[in-house]
């Protein structure tokens, strides 16, 4: 579910950085042919954009691909961690029950010894 939500996520930022990166290079084009009309300053920047654009581009997808790998990790540790507290869960139950069938038999014990006491309590008495 995490997985997912990232990714589709990532797409979206892909997406939204590229086309971002074609606005600045168109920006920076314009303004090279702007500033100096010679065709050499024009191709020297286009090729400084393509660089700096692959450099940017190879530097994003670096980060998206750290974030998938943070995100399966943590979609894998939920997993366990699920599994283990599933495990700790009914173990804790079958504890918890049988304390309390241990507890709930030793004071029914007891209620039997007092009556049983009781009953010869009175037939003592009775007797007397």
């Amino acid at each position: 579910m995490l997985h997912a939500f990232v990714q589709s996520n990532d797409n979206d930022d892909t997406a939204s950085q590229g086309s971002a990166g074609v606005l600045w290079g168109r920006r920076q084009r314009a303004a090279a042919t702007e500033m100096d009309g010679d065709e050499t300053a024009v191709v020297a920047a286009a090729e400084a954009e393509v660089v700096g654009s692959a450099e940017t581009e190879e530097h994003v997808q670096r980060i998206l691909l750290a974030i998938d790998n943070f995100t399966r990790k943590v979609s894998e540790m939920l997993d366990s961690g699920r599994a283990m507290f599933k495990d700790l869960a009914a173990d804790f139950e079958d504890r918890l029950c049988t304390i309390h069938k241990e507890r709930v038999d030793k004071w029914e014990e007891e209620i039997r010894e007092l009556r049983a006491r009781d009953a010869a309590n009175e037939h003592t008495r009775a007797s007397t």
